[in-house]
């Protein structure tokens, strides 16, 4: 009987430090939303556009409320890209859009196995003859999606985006 009320002591200890873990410090530790990545711009790519707004849609997928989205159109070597930031106010909502927005470009098993919940996911998949990247920063709150022509230069986007 003692070794139960250890074990059961031991386990709510964990599952409040889990808690603690995937909720208090995301949300602690959260950047300044877009504010970071209002001035993206990388060498060698043409500034088209620079839009930032509340809410709004990403390729074909709405965002949810109380979202923060920039929106930058590049022009490299006659091709447009397009890239997407937005900032979530809360893990869950990130999480939620994250599955609805990869099970929007594909399906539900390549949509289950896409992340590390409220920590880290990645998809990258051919849609519309386009590149599609898009990934998740859970401890940031934040989602990001590269989408163009060429695989070369939406991962150079992804790389510089990485290290800004």
């Amino acid at each position: 009987m003692n070794n139960f009320i250890i074990i059961t002591k031991h386990l709510k200890i964990s599952i409040i430090a889990l808690t603690f873990l995937l909720i208090i410090i995301p949300t602690i530790t959260a950047g300044k939303g877009i504010d970071k990545y209002i001035d993206f711009s990388p060498n060698g790519y043409e500034d088209l556009e620079r839009i930032v707004t509340r809410n709004g849609t990403v390729l074909e997928s709405t965002l949810p409320d109380n979202t923060e989205h920039l929106k930058i159109t590049f022009l490299k070597s006659s091709d447009i890209y397009e890239v997407h930031i937005i900032y979530f106010n809360n893990p869950f909502t990130l999480l939620n859009f994250w599955y609805t927005f990869v099970n929007d470009y594909s399906n539900g098993l390549t949509a289950a196995f896409s992340a590390i919940p409220f920590l880290y996911g990645e998809f990258n998949i051919e849609y519309m003859k386009m590149q599609l990247s898009a990934w998740y920063k859970g401890f940031q709150n934040m989602f990001f999606v590269v989408y163009g022509p060429k695989r070369s230069v939406v991962n150079d986007l992804i790389l510089q985006l990485n290290r800004w």
